[in-house]
């Protein structure tokens, strides 16, 4: 029997997309360290029942040449496994019923800010002692999903991203700028605080530290002899040489914007992020490009099993300030769109965050504020569309 031409077509193009499919991005392993079964000391949440927690790690990885990851600062200058693909590892937490089937079958994923859970504050009368408020969310069945995107900070909800190389396998490195306004004063401040990079030296050659009272103010130079990469907390300047800080002689006083210009290495590729957020609820949701697409599939190892069986039938995301921020990012950049080409989320909450973000840039630095009227103004952290 003869096929029509377009069918002829059409298989040559399910054949291309099972070739292209071998390396899709997906979730290689779910480790749950932490269950709590029941949580909220065993509360019941009204027909929807007791609720758990998860907590733990999940391991995933992408393909550099998928056009869906080419958005991705750098991605092509990050180390690959084998299988030529981009490994990652991220801390996640979900709060779900411990009956799936009574709840309401939609994830509400809370992208974390600074490593912080917001969500919970959804419900009304949120306390230390009572997390849960008044269960608002519980009670309608929702299931609430965290995992770590930011790679710049060092506590809370947390993702661990590879770090950059040039092809020839040496470091990348590239001018980076600080602002320091303190609260209390201080012989040393922290380089990798604020932003998360080194500097190539404890050398300040080249280096410039200036400071000025207002943000329009003549920036002041200090001149290299009077600052250090350097440790003065317990040793007098210069102090003990450091990478990761900056000591000033006689101090960094509270009535000064400090700013630090540097030469620092080995960005991370911070937009990972917004792909391991992609494919974590893509595959919580049942998709994670996890078909049988021949020898190169059975190589990367069985899917993990998903902690919530198939109980999902839509998913929004809520963030607020910060991570609202990503969220407007998340969705101009296109990674509402999953490996397996279906819609991630269904509805955002982008709460009080008018803008997009510099979340994908080389030495990227999401933990800073963005721009304000009186601080961080050369930070570029107002992008358009704005409301």
């Amino acid at each position: 029997m003869l096929r029509h031409p377009s069918c002829v077509v059409a298989l040559g193009l399910l054949s291309l997309v099972g070739v292209s499919a071998a390396a899709e991005a997906r979730i290689t392993s779910i480790v749950v360290t932490t269950k709590t079964s029941p949580a909220f000391g065993g509360q019941s949440f009204g027909s929807v029942g007791q609720y758990e927690q998860l907590d733990g790690t999940a391991l995933g990885e992408i393909d550099p040449k998928d056009p869906l990851t080419s958005a991705i600062q750098d991605i092509e200058l990050a180390p690959r496994n084998s299988r030529g693909m981009v490994e990652y590892s991220m801390d996640i937490s979900i709060l779900k019923p411990i009956n799936t089937s009574l709840g309401n079958h939609t994830i509400l994923y809370d992208v974390v800010n600074r490593g912080n859970k917001s969500s919970p504050s959804l419900n009304i009368g949120v306390t230390a002692t009572k997390p849960q408020g008044d269960g608002f969310l519980e009670s309608e069945g929702y299931t609430l999903v965290w995992s770590g995107w930011e790679g710049d900070i060092t506590t809370g909800i947390k993702i661990n991203l590879p770090v950059a190389k040039n092809k020839n396998g040496s470091e990348i490195t590239g001018n980076v700028r600080a602002e320091y306004i303190l609260g209390a004063p201080a012989n040393t401040v922290d380089v990798t605080a604020q932003p998360a990079y080194a500097a190539v030296s404890t050398s300040n050659a080249g280096a410039t530290l200036t400071m000025r009272v207002h943000q329009n103010d003549p920036k002041v130079a200090i001149d290299n002899s009077q600052w250090a990469f350097a440790d003065c907390s317990t040793v007098s300047f210069p102090g003990t040489p450091s990478t990761t800080k900056v000591c000033l002689n006689g101090g960094f006083d509270t009535n000064h914007i400090y700013e630090l210009v540097y030469t620092a290495q080995n960005p991370t590729v911070a937009g990972i992020g917004f792909a391991a957020t992609r494919d974590f609820v893509s595959f919580l949701r049942g998709g994670n490009g996890n078909h049988d697409h021949g020898k190169k599939r059975s190589t990367a190892g069985p899917a993990p099993t998903n902690p919530l069986d198939s109980s999902v039938d839509h998913a929004i995301i809520y963030g607020s300030s910060q991570s609202g921020r990503w969220i407007r990012t998340f969705l101009e950049l296109g990674f509402n769109e999953g490996s397996d080409h279906d819609r991630v989320f269904e509805g955002a909450i982008p709460h009080k965050s008018s803008n997009r973000g510099a979340f994908d840039v080389r030495f990227a630095q999401p933990t800073r504020l963005s721009g304000t009227q009186h601080t961080e103004k050369q930070f570029p952290g107002q992008e358009s569309p704005q409301t």
